[in-house]
């Protein structure tokens, strides 16, 4: 308890700095579209959208080609479970980037090496954000869930494995196991003007 109270009471969030109707708007998005959520899933929509796909790219061994059979080979795995979610969606409060479903690839609607192409491209040229700012921004995120969505199931675990991630400088988290089982997520985030002007045609194309 007492690592969750440091966490979220001595990072002092600026109002002026953040729009807490849209947050809390994206919030409830989240809760509407997935709720089965956790906090952790939760924290994953928004971190997300501050820092995008380029975690993953750490680490020069992550050659192109590597990439790529890492997408081809979800891409097969997507194919063996039912598809609950969405072509897309944005991310956060910010929208800066989409959760693009790998089932438009599999569908033949947007080539691997487009959606590759894309996704690399998102990831590479998006400046990551300070560590610092993104910790005020996640303070005053959790306090709109809490009190939107206080009884979220393991809420308190969340907090303090999402504490015990930001207390090392750093802010990737998976799914939850609960998210996963329900809703089998299968993405990359895409920059959003990337998405919009590259993908989405190829998306609403009609076959």
């Amino acid at each position: 308890m007492l690592t969750v109270v440091i966490c979220l009471s001595c990072i002092e969030a600026s109002a002026q700095s953040f729009d807490r109707e849209m947050i809390r708007a994206a919030i409830v998005r989240q809760m509407e579209s997935y709720p089965k959520s956790t906090l952790k899933d939760i924290y994953k929509n928004f971190f997300q959208d501050a820092f995008g796909p380029g975690h993953l790219l750490t680490g020069g061994e992550k050659t192109d080609s590597i990439i790529r059979n890492a997408l081809f080979m979800e891409c097969q795995q997507a194919k063996m479970e039912t598809n609950v979610c969405p072509d897309y969606e944005s991310t956060g409060w910010h929208g800066r980037f989409y959760r693009v479903n790998l089932a438009v690839i599999n569908d033949g609607r947007v080539p691997i090496d487009t959606f590759l192409s894309a996704f690399l491209r998102s990831a590479l040229q998006f400046s990551l954000p300070d560590i610092e700012e993104w910790k005020e921004e996640w303070s005053l995120i959790s306090e709109e869930v809490k009190r939107l969505f206080p009884m979220l199931p393991s809420y308190q675990q969340d907090s303090m494995d999402i504490c015990a991630v930001l207390a090392n400088n750093k802010y990737a988290m998976h799914h939850s196991d609960t998210y996963d089982a329900h809703y089998h997520p299968h993405y990359r985030l895409v920059e959003r003007s990337i998405f919009e002007q590259e993908l989405l045609p190829l998306i609403n194309s009609v076959h």
